[in-house]
């Protein structure tokens, strides 16, 4: 079961639920989506969610409506809201569109590069480190990856590689790829921060877009298997 939401006692002693807004509600489920608890084709009934969250139907069609937006959901009139399931084609071009989109934006950022922006990008390498082995890990290599491109200043282009990424995630985590691939990911961080140091962008694109098709690759043999 769910955790719904955090019992308290009201003035009477009797137990309460404290309100569930939409932004609690979508919080909870792009959580549980992320980590692999509601796993990618899941079917999210709005009754349902509205018995689990004790709210009425209409926070929890608006939470829905963002996680579609973020990419997580995909909602149909005549089938409802399903957490989005990807075929292994739709990963093959989820992948080749990051790699095209996240390549050309570290591109500008390096053009535009400063020393401030290297030592932000080395804090937040040391914390996708720290955050590698906990359940965290995502956040913290979406906190790197986000910062390495912060300085293109690409502000559209950043959101649609997160809402690729996103897309990607809920299989990374159904199908359980990161593990085994935790050395592999962290030491591609080590190699395009070195290659940022150096200004060598040509050797930096290079390395991201090995890095990308190789957990790209990754998935698609797990998906396979």
């Amino acid at each position: 079961m769910y955790t719904i939401a955090k019992n308290v006692q009201s003035e009477k002693g009797k137990p309460d639920f404290r309100e569930m807004t939409e932004e609690i509600i979508t919080a909870t489920l792009e959580q549980e989506i992320l980590v692999g608890e509601i796993r990618p084709g899941t079917e999210l009934v709005q009754v349902d969610l509205a018995n689990r969250f004790a709210v009425s139907r209409i926070p929890v069609r608006d939470a829905l409506r963002r996680l579609a937006a973020l990419g997580l959901v995909t909602i149909s009139p005549n089938r409802g809201a399903r957490v989005v399931q990807l075929t292994l084609d739709d990963v093959r071009e989820i992948y080749d569109l990051r790699a095209l989109l996240e390549c050309d934006c570290l591109r500008h950022a390096m053009d535009r590069m400063t020393d401030d922006d290297l030592q932000r990008i080395e804090h937040a390498l040391a914390k996708s480190n720290l955050d590698a082995l906990t359940d965290a890990w995502a956040e913290g290599d979406w906190f790197f990856h986000e910062t390495l491109y912060a300085p293109a200043g690409r502000n559209h282009q950043i959101e649609l590689i997160r809402n690729l990424r996103n897309r990607c995630r809920t299989h990374v985590a159904a199908y359980r790829t990161l593990p085994e691939e935790t050395p592999r990911w962290l030491g591609g961080h080590e190699r395009l921060v070195g290659f940022c140091r150096k200004g060598d962008i040509e050797a930096a694109v290079g390395a991201l877009a090995k890095h990308i098709t190789a957990a790209g690759n990754t998935l698609l043999e797990t998906m396979r298997t």
